[in-house]
């Protein structure tokens, strides 16, 4: 770690020390560069200041010697020649001679002789201009034949009378000395120079590099402080020339012809004083640097002993050669501080372990003793990364087997669903999904997954909690048909069917309710009551009614129909009349029933009525019948009994008149004779007696059994006492409603039957019974007689169904006939329970009664 903060402070050092010195050395440079632009720009300054002199001293110069040419030989060349060659004052200016032109710009004379006399020049040397404005001028750089070198040259017009005569023009060459040469020869340090361009033409005029005279500049953007000085910059700037080398350069333009001096000094000798400057200073922060380090190590070797130690014993521990446990603290400074926080810090990681470790094991008891299927999933590939154990019990397979499965071998949809259903779970775009999950027996289960994103170890996992709902998709599947069925039955039943709420708001309107009625289902369902449909009057009387009934005010309202079942538990029937959404009246009997939840509470009231409309015209029919049928048969019997007593009547006189005359066969017919008139007396009584049950119509009333019992026994007691019969009634036989005429008859004719078919030599023994049964009263008539095989239980309540001979057991087959009559006329039933040889039991249900009395 020293070595680690040494190198940081040396490199930090040195970084600090360069930049330093490179920011010194920069202001430096900036500070020498402006002091080095200014004194060669004041340079350059003054340079072109003493060439605009001169050649402006030239100009009027060759002004003054223009004067003095001769007018009067203006045509003779010689003349003119001469003039020339006497001139030696400025031909010493001009290496390239002294011309005259003419006016047309030919050369009339010029010294020295170089045959140019007589050419056009002016255009070459462009002075054409002079001759045509009359104004001083000094030409562009051009190439002049004559002397086969580049040239510039200074004209002035030669005037006499105010008129243009021509003009007279000094050449300078450029490769040679003259006034332009000597200035640029002058040197800019030991590497620099001078260099005069001209913006016009884009030639370098002269050079202190001789090469580059009377060349082209470089191209736009090679150079481009120079190219900011041929557009009419003045002033300084380093750049890179075209040759590549970066130059201090400072121009300053001649005003007398638009050229301009440019003064060039390479920053490598501009800038040499700096750069032995920035040597030293580096050298310094180097010997500085290497001192520090010194005594920075000494230092941290002091202040980083104990972190040493410290971090050996770290690394033993993390090797396991050294138990965990926390270091010693021997300092109070930062080095102290940092181990105390290390030993808080470890302390609060292993506390932070130790939970991981409870949270892991949690994690596992949980996920892996939750009784519900559970599986973490990758939804990049659909990898099962784990499973519980409930998992591996419900789907077939091993841990090792699940997770090396993908959901897709599971989940019967294609993959590119499952992957859909995968991205709307970890997107949280959906929770709850219906699957079908095939298990390793290969069965195809119906499942309900609850899945959603979760992180673990850095993955985004889906965790999938899967139910079997397979029983209940069953179930479902089972009740939806029993809807349908429902519905189809409400749909196709004859009968009006409606539903009611508690309060009795209309909850169904089945079909067959509204063709009787008229109203539309969505007309009548929401309504409060059923009453719409009811003749008012006639639920304001079953409303008095009730409350006679029932000893308490009825509302003539809802209440009216479900008073009585609220008050006895049981449905109640009734004829009432509806009232159809046109007016039309018919009569239903209606059935309502109480509704109850899967917890006992009364939940709403269900009403099923049947048209008998039909039925009542057939009651009536029926009764119209059953009066012709009773008046028949009164008379039938009259009529038929009748012929049969005056027969019976004149066979037994005939048998006392001539008793003695008649021989036995004659007394035995005649005896067969009065016997069967007699027997079909008995018949024809027997059988209007049962045409009358149920037809007396009487009004139903309490009867009490005992008292019919004790009756039937009195009527019998003749019987009785010839047979030896000993009869036991049981107590507190039950009261009934009914007709006590009819009941009589009823247990009169099973005890009797009871006494008659007796066995040989058996006493007859009845024992007359009762018990409750939920909703009726059974009585019980036992014997000890012959019995009845099952055969001829199947026919012993039929009429005139004899199941022994007339001579054993006389008789016309009626009585049991009527004994079931009786028992269903008053809503009970009959049946038989008998063995052979040993005796019968014939037992009567009849219903319980409300007004009838209940045994004490």
């Amino acid at each position: 770690m020293r070595i680690r903060i040494l190198v940081l402070f040396l490199l930090s050092f040195l970084g600090v020390g360069a930049v330093v010195a490179l920011v010194l050395a920069g202001s430096l440079q900036r500070d020498m560069e402006n002091l080095l632009a200014r004194q060669q720009f004041a340079f350059v300054s003054g340079l072109a200041d003493e060439l605009d002199q001169k050649i402006k001293l030239q100009i009027e110069a060759m002004e003054r010697v223009a004067v003095l040419i001769p007018g009067s030989g203006w045509d003779d060349e010689g003349a003119l020649t001469a003039f020339l060659e006497n001139r030696a004052g400025i031909k010493g200016f001009f290496a390239g001679g002294l011309l005259i032109l003419g006016h047309d710009g030919t050369v009339r004379a010029e010294a020295p002789a170089l045959g140019r006399r007589g050419k056009d020049v002016a255009r070459l040397k462009g002075v054409d201009s002079v001759v045509a404005t009359g104004r001083s001028l000094v030409s562009e750089p051009y190439f002049d034949p004559a002397l086969d070198q580049p040239a510039v040259a200074m004209a002035v017009p030669i005037r006499r009378g105010g008129k243009i005569l021509g003009a007279l023009v000094g050449t300078a060459t450029l490769a040679q000395s003259n006034f332009l040469g000597r200035l640029v020869e002058q040197k800019v340090g030991e590497t620099g120079g001078l260099y005069m361009v001209s913006p016009k033409s884009g030639l370098i005029v002269v050079s202190t590099n001789k090469e580059r005279t009377f060349k082209s500049l470089p191209g736009r953007g090679v150079n481009a402080m120079l190219d900011r000085y041929v557009d009419g910059y003045e002033g300084s700037g380093v750049t890179v020339s075209s040759l590549g080398i970066e130059e201090l350069t400072s121009a300053r333009r001649i005003a007398s012809t638009g050229w301009v001096l440019v003064a060039r000094l390479p920053t490598a000798e501009a800038f040499e004083p700096i750069t032995g400057i920035n040597s030293r200073l580096i050298a310094a922060l180097a010997g500085l640097g290497l001192v520090s380090l010194g005594l920075l190590w000494l230092v941290l070797r002091a202040a980083l002993s104990p972190l040493h130690r410290a971090t050996g014993r770290i690394q033993a521990m993390v090797d396991g050669s050294a138990p965990l446990e926390a270091l010693e603290v021997s300092r109070a400074d930062e080095v102290g501080r940092m181990i105390g926080a290390f030993n808080a810090l470890q302390a609060k990681v292993a506390a932070a372990e130790a939970a991981l470790r409870e949270r892991e094991a949690l994690y596992h008891a949980l996920f892996r003793g939750c009784k519900a299927v559970e599986l973490l999933i990758d939804p990049a590939d659909g990898r099962i990364i784990d499973a519980n154990h409930a998992a591996e019990t419900y789907y077939g397979w091993s841990h090792d087997q699940l997770v090396s499965m993908r959901i897709s071998e599971i989940n019967i949809l294609d993959k590119a669903a499952i992957a859909e259903e995968m991205r709307k779970a970890k997107a949280e775009e959906r929770d709850h999904f219906d699957f079908r999950h095939r298990v390793a027996s290969g069965e195809i289960r119906d499942v309900e997954v609850w899945s959603g994103p979760v992180r673990v170890t850095g993955r985004q996992l889906l965790y999938s909690i899967v139910h079997d709902v397979t029983a209940r998709r069953q179930a479902e599947h089972e009740v939806r048909s029993l809807l349908a069925f429902r519905r189809a039955v409400l749909d196709g039943a004859g009968s009006s069917i409606i539903a009611t709420a508690t309060d009795g708001t209309i909850l169904l309107f089945n079909p067959t309710a509204e063709r009787w009625l008229g109203y539309g289902a969505d007309e009548m369902i929401g309504r409060s009551s059923p009453g719409i449909f009811h003749d008012p009057g006639e639920v304001a009387r079953r409303a008095t009614q009730l409350s006679e009934e029932l000893g308490r005010p009825v509302e003539a309202g809802f209440e009216c129909f479900v008073a009585k079942i609220l008050a006895t538990g049981k449905p109640d029937s009734g004829e009432w009349t509806y009232v159809r959404k046109d007016g039309g009246r018919f009569r239903v009997l209606l059935t309502v029933t109480a509704l109850y939840d899967d917890g006992g509470e009364l939940s709403g009231f269900l009403g099923i009525a049947q048209d008998i409309a039909a039925r009542l015209s057939v009651e009536k029919e029926l009764k119209r019948s059953n009066a012709e049928l009773e008046h028949f048969a009164y008379v039938a019997s009259h009529d038929l009994r009748q012929p049969l007593r005056m027969v019976s009547s004149y066979i037994t006189l005939l048998q006392r008149r001539l008793g003695d005359l008649l021989d036995d066969d004659c007394q035995e017919f005649i005896g067969f004779a009065v016997d069967g008139a007699k027997r079909m007396d008995h018949m024809i009584t027997d059988l209007l007696e049962y045409s009358r049950i149920g037809r007396s119509g009487a009004v139903p009333e309490p009867v009490d059994l005992d008292e019919v019992v004790r009756l039937s026994l009195a009527n019998l007691g003749a019987l009785l006492q010839e047979h030896g019969a000993t009869v036991r009634v049981a107590e507190g036989l039950p009261a009934v409603m009914g007709n006590a005429v009819e009941l009589e008859r009823l247990f009169q004719n099973l005890i009797s039957n009871a006494v008659k078919f007796q066995a040989a030599g058996r006493p007859p023994r009845v024992e007359v019974t009762w018990s409750a049964a939920p909703d009726e009263w059974i009585i019980s008539v036992r014997d000890n007689g012959i019995g009845i095989d099952t055969s001829g239980q199947v026919r012993l309540f039929q009429i005139f169904q004899r199941l022994v001979g007339q001579d054993e057991y006389p008789g016309t087959g009626i009585g049991l006939a009527s004994c079931r009559k009786i028992a269903e006329h008053h809503g009970g039933r009959i049946w038989l329970e008998s063995t052979p040889g040993e005796g019968s039991v014939f037992r009567v249900a009849l219903p319980l009664s409300e007004g009838a009395g209940v045994p004490a």
